[in-house]
């Protein structure tokens, strides 16, 4: 049940983890930043944003929709060893990259076809994955996808519930409309603009409306697996649209 303080602690605690992140990721992409891997680096940001948000506030993993089947087991903990649940956990993953699939498959020739309204290739059109497709991979699964749904999806988005006083909100997959737009167009707006401070330009802000499918699976889902996937595929698709 959401009080008056339960959603003021929710609002102060998004508010300095968001605007932390911020600051770390402004310092870091800027030009007279150390550039080496600069997508990891801004991962680990977000990867400890999230998880030391979720361990400050009550550490249940699965309210915040980041347990992924034990992998983070939080303040419910998990007998397993680690081998052993993500071995368990690969049926519940072929799943969502399943829903992934068939999500993208429906907007990506859409997506296609609005992206050259608002951005440029910068290069010829090629497989992202010709030159390193393991890096390619590991790159837009581990350090890109994961790391910003664990924060946007995960953390922010449950902490923009918390502070909207919605506190049932996560606890269903079909909460009421009205709720789910509210969260997911704060959440998004919140993602757009990170993208704008990391690299200026309209183009980036566009994120935004994959931002909305990504929390939409989060809701459906009752997790962030599925849209980590979608997220994953939608940067593959990009860089492939961006030639790059």
């Amino acid at each position: 049940m959401s009080t008056p303080e339960t959603i003021q602690r929710a609002r102060r605690h998004l508010l300095v983890a968001y605007g932390l992140v911020n600051a770390l990721v402004f310092a870091l992409s800027r030009p007279a930043a150390v550039r080496r891997d600069l997508h990891g680096l801004i991962g680990v940001v977000f990867l400890v944003a999230a998880l030391r948000g979720v361990s400050r506030d009550d550490d249940d993993t699965e309210r915040y929709g980041i347990r992924l089947e034990g992998l983070i087991p939080g303040h419910q903990g998990d007998p397993r060893s680690l081998p052993r649940a993500v071995i368990e956990a690969i049926p519940s993953a072929i799943r969502e990259l399943g829903v992934a699939a068939l999500v993208a498959a429906v907007v990506l020739p859409v997506y296609s076809l609005a992206w050259p309204l608002i951005n440029q290739p910068i290069g010829p059109r090629h497989l992202p994955f010709a030159h390193d497709p393991v890096a390619t991979l590991l790159g837009e699964v581990v350090a890109v996808a994961l790391t910003e749904e664990l924060f946007f999806r995960g953390y922010v988005q449950t902490r923009i519930a918390d502070a909207l006083g919605l506190a049932d909100f996560t606890r269903t997959r079909k909460p009421p409309f009205a709720d789910a737009a509210r969260v997911l167009v704060l959440t998004s707006a919140l993602f757009a603009l990170t993208h704008v401070i990391a690299e200026p330009g309209i183009g980036r802000a566009a994120v935004f409306f994959p931002s909305l499918l990504f929390g939409a699976l989060r809701i459906w889902r009752g997790g962030i697996g599925a849209a980590v996937a979608l997220h994953a595929i939608f940067n593959v698709f990009e860089r492939y649209l961006e030639g790059r």
